[in-house]
């Protein structure tokens, strides 16, 4: 596990143990202003009778090595939010970043208007997974698969970390910013009734935070996490303290996929 805080920040708990890690194979780089256009595909999947149609961005590199890790976005329309209708350019920009690495991004073509609740988590879970499903099929074997999102979709890929069935797991890393309060909420209770599985695979997560969401909640969650110290389970956190769910998402996925592909 490893903890890090944005300058600034007095320390959210005391008795953190940093952690270093060595990062020889990728070096992170400023972004690159003047690459071209990202380039996509679109396809068609079922998930529980219903078709949908998916997006993929496959980078120049996939020509000679296609079996590439890929990453998953869920980005359904905002309810409470103004809709951020780049989430899908900046998971790709984060890839981008990082020298000698490449990734699949993949999401739904369309943002589905969707007010998404913790109750209804195994429906939104089914969609991704079979998604990933026929991406393995048509292009790439590569298992490592990473699951991101923000606000109420940065809590169904929370939900996800805790309730996923791991003999047939389809994720193993997590980025969670700003997730909504009342996925938080339950997955609090979830960590104290020791409602958790137990996981038979190592995961790992990155969990970030802004000033617009509930600073208690989201602090009692890593407290949670840092107590129970799952075998499984490794972690990063970063709190914003000086940006809000607007304008953090952008950092804190390049943050997300630097400590996931990097360390």
């Amino acid at each position: 596990m490893k903890m890090r805080f944005i300058p600034g920040l007095i320390s959210l708990f005391l008795g953190v143990v940093l952690s270093s890690s060595s990062k020889a194979s990728y070096l992170l780089l400023n972004p690159v202003e003047d690459r071209p256009s990202i380039i996509t595909e679109t396809f068609t999947f079922s998930s529980n009778g219903t078709k949908y149609k998916g997006k993929i961005f496959i980078p120049a590199s996939y020509e000679t090595h296609t079996n590439l890790p890929a990453i998953y976005l869920v980005d359904f329309a905002e309810q409470d939010y103004k809709v951020a209708k780049d989430e899908f350019e900046k998971v790709v920009a984060g890839v981008r970043q990082i020298q000698g690495f490449d990734a699949l991004v993949v999401t739904l073509e369309e943002h589905q208007d969707i007010d998404a609740k913790p109750q209804s988590f195994l429906e939104y879970y089914d969609v991704f997974k079979n998604m990933s499903s026929y991406v393995d099929s048509i292009y790439t074997k590569n298992t490592s698969r990473t699951f991101i999102g923000r606000g109420s979709e940065a809590g169904i890929v929370l939900m996800t970390l805790f309730l996923e069935n791991s003999e047939v797991a389809v994720f193993e890393s997590f980025i969670v910013t700003d997730p909504a309060p009342s996925f938080t909420s339950t997955v609090i209770n979830m960590i104290e009734n020791e409602d958790v599985p137990k996981s038979s695979t190592d995961k790992k997560l990155h969990f970030s935070f802004s000033t617009s969401n509930d600073y208690d909640l989201c602090a009692t969650l890593i407290t949670l996490l840092e107590k129970a110290q799952y075998p499984w389970l490794r972690f990063e956190t970063k709190v914003y303290t000086d940006s809000n769910y607007e304008n953090t998402y952008p950092v804190s996925f390049a943050a997300g996929l630097e400590y996931i592909f990097m360390e």
